[in-house]
């Protein structure tokens, strides 16, 4: 009797224990299931609040889209000018100086198109057309009549001008133009018109031209300066909004268009990547002659042997795929991905103006001076208003340091248009990089969200249009978009 009193206590307390330990354990997935869930809505909360630093990163791109804050003035030029009927030296329209045209009778039409490429990734605020014009002396006056056509056909009147008596070259101003975009500008069908309605003097023409004003993207902008910055830290729901940093991608080299010596230079001038010359050759030979495999992201630089994961590190941050691609350049003809001067860092700059023929020092001199200048930006390459004085060509031939076959040297790599600032057009030497820009067309946003001490990054490309999705290359037949997210 004794020993099964025993055995009852044994299995009395065994069952004790086992009941205790059952209940440790429903304790125990309570409280991992109650930490894994708080956990969870921790995630939860941190990619909310990422995505909430992209959209207010994007509002400040689209308020900015939206107003152009900041805007550039350029009178686009036209090269074309051989459709024009019986008039004498109709080449001498090109330009915008003292030459001149002649319309010699009534017949006669001034007709010139194929213009300016140098601001084809800007949003277009206004197009005005312009005529420079003046007459023949004596007899019983002209009138000109100046108009545009958008399919080489059909021309509508801007502008109906009696001439005074006087071979004095004057502007006349015509009604602007709405709705034009920059592929109906560039298209061989605009063109610009000037003929002779009345009086048997003969008119001058000067020059026919547009002044377009246009958006530009500085590091100035409201989603670049202190007052978007200072906005941050923002707190939201629980946790904060640490930043969300905008870049233009414009401000970067693009991966499928830099030619090799400019992948070389940039590569040098970020520092600590051996073999450079090595390394944007096999650049150049992954993305294949007529780039039959193109970079697809800038992480694909991965993918080349020769770039290690230091490399990638370090050069990541100066390289793109998302930038505007200005298929109208000129010096050489061909497609190329221009460089936003009034954004792009010192060693993008300075990669630039390397390869060319420059003094000992120059190419850092020069990109030194360009950071320097665009406190107040720059604006456009040429401009043919003596008051303007924020053009590139007024820059450079402000460089004390360069001669004057350096500053042509630099101008003609600088500029994507054929036609030169001035009607002596020099010789276009060197090797060829890339030419400036003035604004953005994407832009990298990089939002960081804290909950708890947790950290979680989202980085994505976004149009300042609202645009999602981009093209790598001319001819692109796929839209790509880019976000990448991770915990830190």
């Amino acid at each position: 009797m004794h020993n099964k009193r025993g055995f009852i206590l044994i299995l009395t307390f065994m069952f004790m224990v086992a009941l205790t330990l059952m209940v440790m354990g429903f304790l125990f997935m309570a409280s991992y299931e109650v930490k894994d869930t708080g956990a969870g809505g921790d995630d939860m909360k941190l990619l909310y609040l990422a995505d909430a630093g992209v959209d207010r990163a994007y509002r400040a791109l689209r308020d900015d889209y939206a107003t152009s804050t900041q805007t550039g003035i350029a009178d686009l030029r036209g090269s074309d000018t051989a459709l024009s009927l019986t008039m004498t030296n109709p080449a001498n329209m090109s330009y915008i100086d003292t030459l001149f045209a002649t319309i010699d009778n009534v017949a006669d039409q001034a007709i010139i198109r194929t213009f300016d490429s140098n601001y084809t990734n800007t949003r277009i605020i206004s197009v005005v057309p312009w005529v420079q014009a003046g007459r023949t002396t004596g007899g019983s006056g002209a009138t000109i009549q100046f108009s545009y056509t958008t399919d080489g056909v059909n021309y509508i009147t801007v502008l109906t001008q009696i001439l005074p008596n006087s071979a004095t070259l004057v502007n006349y101003q015509g009604t602007a133009i709405t709705g034009l975009t920059w592929s109906q500008i560039m298209s061989p069908n605009f063109r610009l018109r000037c003929m002779q309605t009345t009086g048997n003097r003969n008119p001058l023409i000067g020059a026919m031209y547009l002044r377009v004003t246009y958006g530009i993207d500085t590091l100035t902008e409201s989603w670049k300066n202190a007052s978007y910055t200072a906005l941050f830290p923002i707190t939201l729901g629980g946790g904060t909004i640490q930043s969300a940093v905008i870049t233009d991608e414009a401000a970067k080299v693009h991966l499928n268009y830099a030619s090799q010596t400019l992948i070389q230079n940039l590569l040098t001038n970020i520092g600590g990547i051996a073999n450079a010359a090595t390394k944007a050759a096999d650049i150049v030979t992954y993305r294949g002659a007529g780039l039959t495999n193109p970079f697809d992201s800038v992480e694909e630089l991965q993918r080349v042997a020769s770039i290690t994961a230091a490399d990638y590190a370090a050069a990541h941050d100066y390289f793109t795929v998302y930038s505007f691609i200005n298929s109208n350049a000129n010096r050489p003809t061909a497609a190329r991905a221009p460089v936003n001067i009034n954004t792009a860092p010192f060693a993008v700059l300075k990669a630039i103006f390397d390869p060319l023929t420059l003094g000992a020092g120059d190419s850092t001199s020069i990109a030194n001076d360009i950071i320097a200048a665009r406190a107040t930006p720059f604006t456009c390459f040429y401009s043919s208003n003596a008051a303007v004085t924020t053009d590139f060509l007024d820059f450079v031939n402000a460089r004390a340091y360069l001669t004057a076959t350096e500053r042509l040297e630099v101008l003609n790599n600088a500029d994507a248009s054929i036609l030169p600032p001035v009607s002596a057009p020099g010789t276009v030497t060197g090797s060829r990089t890339t030419e400036f820009c003035y604004a953005g067309t994407a832009f990298n946003i990089n939002s960081l969200a804290r909950v708890n001490n947790r950290n979680f990054r989202v980085n994505t490309i976004r149009g300042s249009s609202g645009t999602k999705t981009f093209t790598n290359f001319v001819g692109d037949a796929t839209s790509v978009g880019y976000r990448a997210e991770n915990f830190e």
